[in-house]
């Protein structure tokens, strides 16, 4: 499978993220019965140090994801998406934001995900990801599991 990368600059005026992000919102509904809405807003990757991607295979979007600022030296991963399980498009997404992140002088990464969504748990684990104490509006919520990974 040929995969392009592209950035999306206006990630809410286009049509292929609209797309990828609600087949993600029913995605998440169907693992823990809340589709992440209420804490990453598309218009979060706007922001001058965010960055969205999309990966291409021909002219269809299949995977997505992004960052946004948490704090000054450390970036939030948010939307991460792929279509096609079990193609490497997840690593494709993740690697390329962490090569972006960089780029953007983060030094950390962190992320939340659900301890429900088993796959996304053992992807990060396994892509270098450790689990952290549950940072900002996920303190004291059982059902989340936060990670931080150090960008060298």
């Amino acid at each position: 499978m040929n995969i392009t990368i592209e950035r999306v600059r206006h990630p809410h005026e286009d049509e292929r993220v609209t797309s990828l992000i609600n087949k993600l919102n029913q995605s998440l509904i169907s693992i823990s019965g809340n589709d992440g809405t209420r804490n990453a807003s598309i218009d979060d990757f706007t922001h001058e140090k965010a960055l969205f991607i999309i990966a291409l295979s021909g002219e269809d979007a299949v995977a997505c994801g992004g960052f946004r600022p948490l704090l000054p030296q450390i970036c939030e991963v948010k939307r991460m998406f792929s279509l096609k399980k079990g193609k490497g498009l997840g690593l494709k997404i993740l690697s390329t934001l962490e090569i972006a992140a960089k780029q953007f002088d983060y030094q950390q990464i962190y992320l939340e995900t659900r301890k429900t969504n088993e796959n996304a748990v053992a992807f990060y684990l396994k892509n270098g990801y450790k689990i952290i104490e549950n940072y900002g509006i996920y303190i004291g919520r059982e059902e989340a599991v936060c990670f931080s990974k150090k960008l060298s």
